[in-house]
């Protein structure tokens, strides 16, 4: 039985700034949690442009103790969308020592340059080593020049984090900068895959903390059949919103049957939702609640 909440919404699958409790009006509980809402919180925008709404940003992290925030944004973000980051320093939930943090926005729907990234799935060679999906390998260059000063001066051991295309995008900067600097450890929001083998290998030595919300549709693809794998052990949310480590295959596919058959009879029915499990499990909120519920990283 499920007692943790969930969203079957379209407003927080496709708009997830618009529920604005960032943190409860509190703090994070612990790292994941820090990690799943900043990503979360990366969406936020004025509609109808795309750049970040920094006020709401930046006082969102004034109060959970974060500062010294910096936006990387595409040049043409304004008009066209594109890619989007922001950096922070504060202190960690779980040790208690100060840290940066460097945040991906995810796939917009209403941005076709997001959209076309994400579409843009054949390998290409990546800096750091191994193949990447080329459409996020392009993304992460729009920022990258402004980003890698940033990065490098940061001074803290640091988070990487998104939700997502986000969350793709964090995991190529987390290869990209850990030569470079203290990278503390790569937390991954319903992440699609990102590279081959040979990628995931240039990633040894980071703490990984890869979630991935039961029936999502986006952490299946693109398809191992494509040459790509994951990066680090599945942390499972099971339907009644429960965290399991790196269940197999086959308990999780159980899961997601018995999964999307209550979504069906429960809310795939109901005006204002999603029509099908594996794309409302994929709404930033889910996630949020599920491992701030958990209550540990």
């Amino acid at each position: 039985m499920r007692t943790v909440s969930y969203s079957p919404t379209k407003a927080d699958l496709f708009t997830p700034w618009k529920r604005a409790d960032y943190f409860g009006g509190g703090e994070a509980q612990h790292t994941t949690s820090l990690c799943a809402e900043l990503s979360r919180l990366a969406y936020c925008r004025k509609k109808p442009t795309f750049p970040f709404d920094q006020d709401m940003i930046q006082s969102t992290l004034a109060g959970i103790g974060f500062s010294q925030c910096k936006f990387f944004e595409s040049e043409d973000a304004a008009s066209k969308g594109g890619t989007h980051c922001f950096t922070a320093i504060g202190t960690d939930p779980d040790s208690g020592k100060q840290i940066g943090v460097v945040v991906f926005r995810g796939t917009d729907a209403d941005d076709p340059t997001d959209i076309g990234d994400d579409a843009d799935l054949l390998l290409k060679p990546w800096d750091a080593g191994g193949s990447v999906h080329t459409g996020f390998a392009n993304a992460l260059a729009a920022i990258r020049p402004a980003l890698d000063h940033s990065v490098k001066s940061l001074g803290v051991p640091i988070l990487f984090t998104g939700h997502s295309l986000g969350a793709a995008l964090a995991t190529l900067a987390a290869s990209l900068y850990k030569p470079t600097a203290d990278v503390l450890a790569l937390y991954t929001i319903g992440s699609p895959r990102v590279g081959n083998l040979a990628f995931v290998a240039t990633l040894y030595g980071i703490e990984v903390y890869r979630y991935r919300d039961c029936s999502d549709v986006v952490t299946r693809v693109p398809l191992p059949e494509m040459g790509y794998a994951h990066v680090g052990l599945a942390r499972y949310i099971d339907r009644n919103g429960l965290i399991n480590l790196n269940p197999s295959e086959t308990v999780i596919a159980k899961d997601r049957v018995a999964a999307e058959g209550d979504y069906l009879l429960k809310y795939a029915w109901k005006t204002g939702n999603v029509g099908v499990r594996d794309l409302a499990d994929h709404a930033p909120i889910n996630y949020v609640w599920a491992v701030t519920a958990s209550g540990h990283s």
